[in-house]
């Protein structure tokens, strides 16, 4: 739920002179952060929802401040460039994003002592926490689209402080990404409006 997003940046000065991007080079360019995501899982057991609930509390994954949630979103963004200079104007080369994202999920095989009533639940509630955990996977998304649009059309006159403008660029990118989030857990109050709740 909480998203840590982690930046890190390596310039690499380039000499070659790097032709001027057209609105579609930099469209396709926008579309090539790298994306990684990964699923992973802690399991519970229990026969009722207070059993499976008190599971969770226990077991469930810790944001950064060490509190317990139901399921979480985890994502970083790196990001790696080279520097041109041609004339009195520097741009970025060889701009490249990446995006890791792990969920980490809550699983339950439902033993043979469960209601189909409480495993008809649990499938209500895990599809709801699916799509809660989505939302996050989807504003990182649009974060590593927004930093390398960014990154691609960045300009300036000096390569020095053309890659100190971009590092700049890259933590207030990734900071307004980690705000973004917590106003979706704010808006939907840490999935409950979506229905993520184990009934009884």
């Amino acid at each position: 739920m909480l998203t840590c997003a982690c930046p890190s940046s390596s310039p690499e000065p380039v000499s070659a002179p790097t032709p001027a991007l057209d609105s579609a080079a930099l469209a396709r360019a926008a579309s090539r952060a790298a994306i990684t995501a990964r699923e992973q899982y802690y399991d519970i057991d229990g026969s009722s929802a207070g059993a499976l609930r008190d599971q969770i509390r226990r077991l469930g994954p810790k944001d950064e401040s060490g509190k317990s949630h139901d399921a979480l979103t985890v994502w970083s963004l790196e990001w790696t460039y080279g520097t041109a200079q041609r004339g009195d104007s520097c741009a970025l080369r060889d701009v490249k994003v990446t995006l890791d994202v792990s969920v980490t999920l809550p699983r339950w095989t439902p033993p043979s002592t469960a209601s189909p009533k409480l495993t008809e639940s649990w499938r209500t509630y895990l599809r709801n926490v699916k799509l809660h955990e989505a939302g996050h996977r989807t504003i990182a998304e649009q974060n590593a689209r927004d930093l390398t649009t960014a990154l691609t059309t960045l300009r300036g006159t000096s390569c020095e402080r053309l890659s100190d403008e971009a590092t700049r660029m890259a933590e207030r990118i990734v900071a307004d990404g980690r705000a973004r989030n917590r106003a979706y857990d704010v808006q939907t109050k840490h999935g409950q409006t979506q229905g993520v709740e184990l009934g009884p």
